[in-house]
């Protein structure tokens, strides 16, 4: 389980939906804000994504800025479909 928190006057604080234990034993890993990072500013995707699925995302954007947006049902549904345009 990984949990994003933030440091505030020296000390690491979670979101309260971690709910850990007082004396629970963590790793902190520093994380790069890619707001300010030049590295990752150019970088993609942390993941790879096929060119595929690149291009079907690419048909979502925008769509959950409407009244009803797609829930991951959806979103699944119109990726198949994107494929099964594809490949048949």
């Amino acid at each position: 389980m990984t949990y994003r928190g933030r440091v505030q006057n020296g000390v690491v604080v979670l979101p309260s939906a971690a709910g850990l234990p007082e004396g629970t034993l963590v790793e902190v890993t520093p994380v790069a804000d890619r707001s300010t990072s030049s590295e990752l500013t150019n970088a993609g995707p942390p993941y790879p994504v096929s060119e595929e699925k690149r291009k079907a995302i690419l048909g979502l954007i925008g769509c959950c800025k409407t009244d009803n947006p797609p829930d991951d049902e959806e979103v699944e549904r119109i990726i198949e479909e994107h494929l099964m345009t594809k490949y048949g």
